[in-house]
């Protein structure tokens, strides 16, 4: 084994690939809104809190990993051979793996849908095949990076900090600067102090790391998968994302530095500062705003627990029915949202009691922010042919404030919000109502007072203050429990690139099978793990380490 490996880094790498499974499988079973394919009849507030936690740290710990190792190519091989490497190693990977993992994913989804929706396992297994229905060269395009938007951010991040050590080397050669200066010496002992002092080191981390978010005004560091990603960042969310987790990513870059010194990280000193910042966040992120640390998203966990009466309508007057009984026997109108995990035709179906031609439905829903869409005979239509008028989706845009019609998929917003709510009608199609007039999706006028708060700034601020100090806790645990050869471990590392690109498609099918099965949901949850993590070393002791695959992914294969 190689002596001068950093073997605590091989073991939080693991753990924190490992945490990431059971992250994305935790949405199967919360609460709350989730575009994951939820076993509706099966879920739990401890999930909630699960993925919460766990969102809190997890990506930017892996992007402070990514900027070390980073950070350790470039000093071992030169900037040429380090950009190279991450040509071959993140970038290929992306595109060439992007389409099957895409096609994957949705067949996993069509299959949790169906079984939610009580098909057997043979049909929705017949089910998932939709996906594969083309119909224009579009339909080949794959309109997301999914999880793998992460090797599209660190990829631009290795060219940036490529790009910023190309600027320093030009600029040190032409003023014919000493690197080992006095300047450089105060720059590394300010480092120094960020990294490794358990206190004040930390604790100005935690500083700068909730400034920079409150500059950013953004509530959580989230990675952005849509289809513009593909080529640089052309939204400013984001590029608010990209230095979100960019600050992670140099300061692990800079770690390196001080590589030698990382093993003095004190577990007891940093959980004495993890304790002195969760009192700080409980009592003034409870206190003073009402919402729990570690919710799953702050903005929407304000009075935990509440819920209101929503009212949804669609207009469908103006609806061409006999079109529609000449092609398919009309079924029903339908409400489909991250509410209901997308359910097809799980007790959601609209009413037209009255006959006016105005479908309602009636839900209890938790305060939080939600994505809806209508559509006709469940999923049916959608999935048959989305050419059909009927069979259409129509869609406004941000929280109700735009509004655009599509085929695609695309959906309304809406905010729920303490109080209970009548949606206005929405004509079917249309981004008004069937009288031209616009609709209304926010809770009658008000807003949420998170974001009208005046001190909302604070809120941000305190959000992410605790983020660096939980990493650099972990780091200290792993320094301590892995900071020897461990075979184990070092084959759990190895294989962390494989199972995070091929871990996603599984949390959505897993957990498809136990969907209606009448056990506990903390059962349903340990099974699914369980299948999960045994498929996905399974696959790559067998399909990746030893073959053409491992070396594309890691460089090397092994024997």
């Amino acid at each position: 084994m190689d002596s001068n490996r950093i073997h605590s880094l091989d073991g939080m790498r693991a753990l924190l690939m490992l945490l990431g499974v059971y992250f994305h499988l935790s949405l199967a079973y919360v609460t709350f809104g989730s575009d994951y394919a939820k076993d509706v009849n099966s879920t739990s507030v401890f999930f909630d809190f699960f993925f919460g936690f766990l969102h809190y740290f997890r990506m930017p710990g892996f992007f402070l990993i990514a900027g070390f190792f980073g950070s350790l190519l470039y000093h071992r091989k030169g900037a040429e051979k380090m950009i190279a490497n991450r040509f071959k190693r993140i970038l290929l990977p992306l595109i060439a793996l992007i389409w099957p993992i895409a096609l994957m994913n949705g067949y996993s989804k069509q299959f949790s849908y169906a079984r939610n929706e009580g098909h057997d396992i043979i049909k929705s297994l017949s089910e998932g095949l939709s996906v594969f229905n083309v119909k224009s060269p579009s339909d080949l395009f794959p309109w997301s990076t999914e999880h793998l938007w992460f090797l599209n951010y660190l990829f631009f991040m290795s060219l940036l900090a490529y790009i910023i050590k190309l600027i320093q080397r030009k600029y040190i050669e032409f003023h014919s600067i000493d690197t080992g200066g006095m300047l450089s010496n105060k720059v590394r002992k300010m480092i120094l102090t960020f990294y490794l002092k358990p206190l004040s080191g930390t604790f100005l981390l935690c500083f700068f790391y909730g400034l920079l978010m409150m500059i950013l005004i953004k509530g959580m560091a989230q990675g952005d998968a849509q289809w513009w990603s593909w080529i640089w960042f052309f939204k400013w969310g984001a590029i608010k994302s990209f230095f979100a987790f960019g600050f992670f990513y140099f300061i692990g870059w800079y770690m390196y530095h001080h590589k030698s010194m990382i093993s003095t990280l004190s577990i007891k000193k940093q959980l004495g500062v993890f304790v002195i910042i969760n009192a700080l966040l409980y009592g003034v992120l409870y206190g003073l705003f009402k919402i729990y640390p570690y919710s799953p998203y702050p903005q929407i966990m304000h009075s935990w627990g509440q819920t209101s009466n929503v009212t949804f309508n669609i207009d469908m007057s103006e609806f061409d029915f006999d079109k529609l009984n000449e092609e398919n026997e009309f079924r029903g109108v339908f409400i489909q949202g991250n509410f209901n995990g997308w359910c097809g035709e799980c007790d959601n179906q609209m009413t037209d009691n009255d006959g006016n031609g105005i479908y309602t439905k009636e839900i209890q829903m938790k305060n939080g922010d939600y994505k809806f869409i209508f559509t006709i005979n469940g999923w049916d239509g959608v999935k048959r042919d989305k050419e059909k008028d009927y069979e259409e989706w129509i869609s406004p845009g941000k929280e109700g404030l735009d509004c655009d019609v599509s085929p695609e998929y695309n959906e309304y917003v809406i905010q729920v919000f303490e109080e209970d709510m009548i949606l206005d009608p929405i004509c079917w199609k249309q981004c008004t109502n069937c009288n031209g007039d616009i609709i209304n999706l926010t809770s009658n006028g008000k807003k949420d007072p998170l974001k009208e708060n005046p001190i909302n700034l604070l809120h941000v601020f305190l959000w992410n203050f605790g983020v660096p100090n939980y990493i650099m806790l972990i780091l200290a645990i792993c320094i301590r429990i892995f900071n020897h050869e461990s075979k184990a471990m070092r084959y759990i590392s190895d294989s962390s690139y494989w199972v995070y690109i091929i871990h996603l498609p599984l949390t959505h099918f897993i957990p498809g099978f136990f969907h209606g099965v009448n056990i506990n949901v903390f059962l349903k949850f340990a099974i699914s793990s369980m299948l999960i993590t045994i498929i996905c070393f399974l696959s790559y002791h067998f399909f990746v380490r030893s073959t053409f695959i491992g070396k594309f992914l890691n460089g090397k294969k092994y024997v």
